[in-house]
Formats: C-alpha cells, structure tokens, sequence
C-alpha cells in the first residue's frame, strides 16, 4: 500500500475522483460553502475509505469554493502497528496534497476505551486542531450507510427529533467550529467504487469485521435482513426520514423560541405555568437550551429531562432535582437553577421542633409544621398517593410534644408505608434514587423516643398513615436549600 501511495498522483486522482462524482458535495453543505469569503475547513481523515474520499473531493473542490484546507489524523492506537499505518498514510496524503497536517495519539495513560470515550477523545483533538489551524470547520466522513446505523443506535437509547435527525449535513455548535458532512449523500459502496475506478487507495480497518461491535453487527447482520425483509432499500428511507425530523426539530426549536423567550435570554428563572402551557415537547426544548447554554451546565440526560418535565406537569408543589454543581428547583410558580451555597454544611446539624412551628436547618432548608383538618377532597387525595413524598406528607398521631430532626445513623431502621416489615434506611433511601450526596442533609424526623416517623423523599411510617376516617393530621413540608460547596 505504501509503494501505491507513494507512487500515485494524488493531485490527479483526486480531480479525476471529483470528475467521477459530479455532485460531490452534499447540498446543505454546498451552500453553506459558496460566498465570496475563504472557508477555512479542519478534514478529518483517518485513512478509510469515506475520509480519503472526502479529503480528495474537497481539495479538488477547494478552488471553486475557496477553501484554505488542513488535514488532522487521531490515531486511538487500538490496532498496534496497523494504527501507526494509518497515521503515516493519512500523513502521506496530507504532503501529497501539499495541506497543514496535525495529529495526535491516544495517550498512553488512557484506559481501554469505549467507543463514546474514542469519540470524545478524537472530538476533543479535532476541535484543538481547528483552533490551532484558525478553521471554522470540521468536516467527517460520514455518508449515507452511516444514517440508518446511527438512528436504529439512537432508538435503542430513546432518542427524539433531535437524535434521530442525525448525522447532519451542517452542524453549529455556537463559538465551536461547525461540523460539516459533505459526503453525507453519498452511499459507501458508490464511494469504494469511485474510488477503485480512479485508482484511489484507502486504509481497511480490521475491526469494522468484528460483530461484537454494535455498528458493525447493524452493517453486516440486522441492516441486511431488514433490506431482505421489507423488499426495499432501508438506508434510502433512513436518509429521507432523517431529513424530515431535522425540519421538523427546526420548527420546534424555532416554536419554542416565540412561546418560551425566557428560556433563551439568559432568565434567571422560568414561569412554571408558562411552562405548563406549552406541549411538552416545546417546554422540553426550552428548558434544555436554558440548562446548557445559559446556567454553564455541560451534559444534563435524557433521564433529568424526563424527570424534571414530569414534575412541572406533574401535581407536584415542591420539588428539587441535583443537576452538574447545583439543584433545579421547582415550586408552583417558578423553575430556577441554584448553585452551591458555601453557608449550608454537608451533613445536617440535629435539631428540635414543636408542630406548628417552622425551622431553618443547618443545610439550609425549611421544614415547616402545621395541624390540618382533613375534609373528603383531601383525605381523599393522600389516601390516593397523590402527595409528592419528596416534599410534603400527612401524619396521623397524637400530640407529640416535640419532634427531633437529625442526620441518619448507622444502624436506623424504617418501615415505610406498606412495607411488610422494617428496613434499613440506607436501603430505603438507595431505593428511592436519593443521591448519595443528599442522605446526609436530609432530615430524620423522628419522636422523642425515637421512632422514624418521615425522611423527604420516602413515604411517612407505616405507624402514622392516615385511614377512611381520618379527621386530623400533622402536615409536613420540607423546602430544599442549596447544597454546600464542593
């Protein structure tokens, strides 16, 4: 392969393979690329067939486009000297091209990777290299086969609109260098055969066999029988389906940005009843764009969101979720983001209280204490389960004088509503998804001989649940604070 490449014309392959493809680039891409200023554009290249492929395309192209070119090679060294191969090839390309080239490699001190940590890795270099380069664009090699294996991952996770329009032709990432997909139209196998027709080598990679990857078992075994079996070409649907959504994401995003302008303008906090008022797939656009891009929070989960959409729904007065360093906190009116708070303590100073009083706790947090008197729409209510645990809980129980609020200790033991028998607390409080970090400020309540009567985020003692003829009980509610700093 290397006497081929040192041997070959790549200046002349190169427009020989764009004669060969006409309509090389893809259109999205194509107008982002016309104008009458110089584009300057990162290739990522890895030696395969799609990135050699791209990079000759682009150069042949970059004189009609003015494009001022670099190439960028990560190698993840998972292949031993076939890896250092690449990288030479891809190096080789770059001075036959007469291009800028940087690379780098995988550290030596970085564990074995997956591949959402590769594509990290690589992402991370790739955007470093741009910088470096002064482009403003990254294009990859991704074309038509990849779209189809990257929905059927996508839906395996859950994804919506957003996941499953990609890969995207033209991707803005804000003051990050856009990602571009010139190739994005074009299936593999026309490529390879362009590819042979002019004489154009390539890197084989040998762990593209491997079944045991998850892409790879899609390309060779699922993809294949799902052509077989619908009598039709199902990457040719993917690639129309994965347009659709992406004009159907823009117009959500663009909806979303009239109904819900707070939530872009850097607001400090969000109306939960404007919230409310939207279909949720607006609110869940809105406030996803509020949690990244303007409280400095990097990654928030498809399972926060789910989470957090369900709460501002939901009947649900007081909530608090932990997100990145800080707690989203919803109350019946608002959604706000708070960050730490050096004043509150990590673990939670024990305290007293007499029902109907409220009290401020070391952590920062409220617990506040009333009697109430129950009629049918209420009891009705709690005997339902309609009462968040996590902030609020109804206790039927004679006057207890006073009630003690302290950290959990080793060895507490509880016996939740329903429960069976008694449990640990640890376990209990493992069950119920409450952060690790959390279970030390949360309040124990308990009688003043002790008895656990209610820990936010669990239901009351099963000792204390209120029945059909239920006239009185001692309403609890537990306001978060801020969690300390780290």
């Amino acid at each position: 392969m290397a006497t081929i490449q040192n041997r070959l014309d790549w200046p002349a392959a190169a427009r020989a393979l764009r004669a060969r493809i006409p309509e090389c680039i893809e259109p999205a891409v194509l107008r982002r690329l016309r104008g009458p200023e110089a584009k300057t554009v990162l290739v990522a290249c890895s030696g395969g067939a799609d990135s050699v492929a791209l990079l000759c395309l682009l150069w042949a192209c970059a004189r009609d486009y003015r494009l001022k070119l670099a190439v960028a090679h990560y190698n993840h060294r998972w292949r031993g000297p076939e890896s250092e191969g690449d990288a030479a090839f891809v190096a080789g390309l770059a001075a036959a091209l007469e291009l800028p080239h940087r690379s780098a490699s995988r550290p030596e001190g970085e564990a074995a990777l997956t591949e959402t940590a590769a594509r990290e890795l690589r992402l991370g270099f790739l955007r470093s290299a741009a910088r470096d380069e002064g482009c403003r664009h990254i294009a990859l090699g991704h074309q038509a086969d990849d779209i189809l294996e990257t929905q059927l991952l996508r839906l395996v996770r859950g994804a919506g609109a957003d996941g499953l329009a990609a890969p995207r032709p033209v991707h803005d990432f804000g003051d990050l260098p856009t990602h571009l997909r010139p190739i994005l139209h074009l299936r593999a196998g026309d490529i390879r055969m362009a590819l042979n027709a002019c004489g154009v080598p390539w890197r084989e990679d040998r762990t593209n066999e491997d079944t045991a990857i998850a892409r790879n078992a899609l390309r060779r075994e699922v993809i294949p029988g799902l052509a077989e079996a619908t009598g039709r070409n199902p990457s040719l649907g993917a690639a129309r389906s994965r347009r659709l959504l992406e004009e159907d994401a823009a117009a959500l995003d663009l909806l979303a940005r009239v109904r819900l302008p707070e939530a872009y303008a850097g607001a400090e906090s969000l109306s939960r009843e404007q919230l409310r008022a939207q279909p949720v797939a607006l609110s869940r656009r809105a406030l996803s764009h509020w949690l990244h891009n303007d409280r400095g929070i990097q990654t928030v989960s498809a399972a926060f969101l789910d989470e957090l959409l369900e709460v501002v729904y939901g009947r649900r007065k007081r909530h608090r979720l932990s997100v990145a360093d800080g707690f989203v906190r919803i109350d019946s009116g608002q959604v706000r983001r708070e960050a730490a708070d050096a004043g509150s303590q990590e673990v939670l100073v024990e305290s007293r209280m007499k029902p109907g009083e409220t009290v401020l706790l070391s952590t920062g947090a409220e617990l506040d204490s009333e009697w109430v008197e129950l009629d049918d729409d209420l009891r009705a209510e709690i005997l339902a389960g309609e009462v968040d645990p996590w902030g609020e809980v109804f206790l039927e129980l004679g006057d207890p004088g006073s009630l003690d609020l302290r950290p959990r200790r080793p060895g507490d033991r509880f016996r939740p509503l329903g429960a069976p028998g008694s449990r640990k607390l640890q376990d209990c409080l493992t069950d119920a998804g409450i952060p690790a970090r959390e279970r030390d400020r949360l309040p124990v309540v308990t009688t003043a001989a002790g008895g656990i009567l209610w820990v936010p985020g669990l239901p009351p003692a099963d000792s204390c649940k209120l029945s059909s003829d239920s006239k009185r009980a001692l309403r609890l509610t537990y306001l978060p604070g801020n969690p300390p700093s780290t």
